[in-house]
């Protein structure tokens, strides 16, 4: 695994479960966004993430 992809992972695993900063009513999950990794919100769906696969 390239290191940008590891760095990206540790991304996702640190944000994950932490609450949505906006809309604060829903909480931070790994999901797709657009065909790529990221985390985003399980109530309103907005990604605080995304990362690219190369």
């Amino acid at each position: 695994m390239a290191q940008s992809e590891s760095d990206g992972q540790q991304l996702l695993a640190i944000l994950e479960g932490r609450d949505c900063p906006v809309c604060s009513e829903g909480e931070l999950e790994r999901n797709e966004y657009k065909g790529n990794r990221a985390v985003r919100c399980d109530a309103c769906g907005t990604p605080r993430v995304q990362v690219w696969s190369t």
